[in-house]
């Protein structure tokens, strides 16, 4: 059995700081990311995000013999001015493919109803299945537009779904 909980405190920005680091790995590929010299991935946006009234984080959590463990999480930004946006969604390989990433992003999405951006690269075939179908059951309507990355001409534009959330 899995379940939601919003990110509180530093302890758990501290656990999604290390779930961080399987998130960038697991993106490094389809976006050409190395480690930085102290041997982890950029953390710049989670660091801003942990720290800001403008974003918000959940961890996906499951029993694990006899433990509960981290198996995802998600950060949710611009929640002020909007529109929101999926800044980060991970979810351990272990639970991929089982329904519980989509139950995880429709929770997510859930508790910020309103109008949603979210941004996946199309390289990234698996990404751009999970989010248009969640996007089908989420949203009244979407649209979705390739978009440049800003200041990296060299690199694919991103896709972004943009739509709102039914009532």
């Amino acid at each position: 059995m899995t379940r939601v909980r919003p990110v509180e405190g530093q302890a758990d920005w501290t656990v999604v700081s290390w779930l961080w680091q399987a998130y960038r790995h697991d993106l490094a590929p389809v976006v050409g990311a190395y480690p930085r010299p102290d041997g982890r991935y950029n953390h710049a946006w989670l660091d801003a995000w942990a720290t800001s009234d403008d974003a918000a984080g959940y961890l996906l959590e499951q029993d694990v013999r006899d433990e509960t463990t981290p198996v995802g999480f998600a950060v949710v930004n611009r929640l002020r001015e909007g529109p929101r946006g999926m800044g980060a969604f991970w979810i351990a390989a272990p639970v991929r493919r089982t329904g519980v990433g989509r139950r995880f992003a429709h929770d997510v999405i859930g508790r910020h109803p309103g109008r949603w951006e979210i941004a996946f690269q199309d390289e990234n075939v698996g990404a751009g299945r999970f989010w248009r179908a969640v996007a089908d059951e989420a949203f009244d309507s979407w649209t979705e537009e390739a978009r440049p990355v800003p200041d990296k001409p060299d690199v694919p534009p991103d896709h972004w779904i943009s739509g709102t959330t039914c009532p």
